[in-house]
């Protein structure tokens, strides 16, 4: 026998001690090295494997040094025995589907939730990757509450039901989070409604703002917070004093278990400016403050943070006044005698006209209250201005 034939003997004799590969077959490897885009896999065989960075991960922004190390034993899904260069080209990515796949499977079969994440939102509802297996989610069963616009599920992770799981064809999984996420809602109404108190702190963060006030999320349940309660001081847009996102410290004002309500305020009763009116500012003595609005029965006057008095359009000046604007400015700063302070309603009754008349007793006889009406004209009297005061409170509010 000749060299030749016994070099090809030899040859022979070595491909034959190699376990044989075929496409298709899960081979058990051992990693060997790796490089920033593949890992090449001991397989028994004559040649290598080499696993792709595609092949090896779905996952784009990890680096395989991380999650690949040498003498790693792992399994790969034979692709092709011969690249046309010798080399056997191989899927771990594969592997891992198929053993997801029956891991999703079974969590059909008894109904147990399993973790997703949705990665696009596309027509008629969201994409999902459920273990490396694409998945689709209905819009009507992204949540328990329709839903207009779905961006905000991008990227976020949740639990879902795989409600359908069809291989009959083209691998089909349909799953959905209406009901998880129904008992999810509920478990956090539980635990929020089971903590809050009436008077008791609480801490959440903006998620809405609307012209009555804003929505504070406590947790997974929502909390309103009315726009009269957002300062002790007049605040006419609730965008002027909070921003979607602020986070916040507020005390429960009222809740409601049953309508899942919660009333918030970010008044501080430490702070309430009105603790100390009767003695600020006693009936009888005059002060001063600012014009800061008109209505139809008089002027509001400014005089603290969070404190003003209304000036009935009788209590103006020593004459007949048609419109509180016909004898003020808005921004004027006026003297007025404190008529009356309503603790209970809180509101404070101011007359311009006794105090120009106590300060300023030269410039001509006082005007009575009977003579004020005597054209008869229908004019608010104190007691009306109240009731309209209520009905202008009550219209702001809603």
């Amino acid at each position: 026998m000749n060299e030749l034939e016994n070099k090809q003997s030899f040859q022979e004799m070595l491909d034959e001690s190699f376990a044989p590969l075929k496409s298709g077959n899960i081979v058990k490897g051992t990693i060997v090295s790796v490089s920033p885009t593949e890992v090449i896999v001991d397989l028994g065989y004559k040649s290598d494997g080499i696993v792709s960075r595609s092949e090896f991960t779905t996952d784009q922004n990890v680096e395989l040094a991380d999650i690949a190390k040498p003498g790693d034993t792992i399994d790969v899904w034979v692709l092709r025995v011969n690249d046309g260069e010798g080399n056997v080209v191989c899927s771990k990515r594969k592997v891992d589907s198929q053993a997801n796949i029956k891991s999703i499977e079974e969590a059909f079969t008894n109904g147990t939730p399993i973790l997703g994440k949705v990665t696009d939102v596309v027509k008629g509802g969201l994409s999902i990757n459920i273990q490396g297996v694409r998945a689709f989610v209905p819009s009507s069963q992204a949540s328990n509450r329709f839903i207009k616009d779905l961006t905000d599920f991008k990227g976020k992770e949740f639990m879902f039901n795989v409600i359908e799981f069809d291989r009959s064809k083209r691998l089909r999984i349909i799953a959905g989070r209406k009901d998880l996420a129904t008992t999810e809602a509920k478990a956090r109404h539980d635990e929020v409604f089971g903590k809050v108190a009436v008077g008791a702190q609480v801490e959440g963060t903006v998620s809405r703002i609307v012209d009555f006030g804003a929505f504070v999320d406590l947790g997974g349940v929502d909390a309103l917070l009315h726009v009269t309660e957002l300062s002790w001081d007049r605040v006419k847009k609730v965008a002027d004093v909070l921003t979607v996102g602020d986070k916040i410290t507020a005390i429960v004002k009222d809740f409601d278990p049953e309508k899942g309500k919660i009333s918030l305020s970010l008044k501080d009763p430490a702070n309430d400016p009105w603790a100390i009116i009767p003695q600020k500012y006693p009936v009888g003595s005059i002060v001063q403050g600012t014009v800061v609005r008109f209505a139809t029965f008089g002027a509001f006057v400014h005089l603290e943070d969070g404190i003003d008095g209304l000036i009935h359009i009788s209590q103006i000046a020593n004459k007949r006044v048609a419109k509180a604007a016909d004898e003020l400015t808005v921004g004027d700063t006026v003297n007025v005698k404190v008529t009356n302070i309503d603790m209970e309603n809180r509101k404070i009754s101011l007359s311009k006209r006794d105090a120009d008349a106590m300060l300023n007793p030269e410039d001509g006889q006082y005007y009575a209250d009977d003579e004020y009406y005597d054209d008869g004209d229908d004019i608010m009297v104190e007691e009306d201005m109240v009731e309209v005061v209520e009905e202008e409170v009550e219209t702001t509010e809603e």
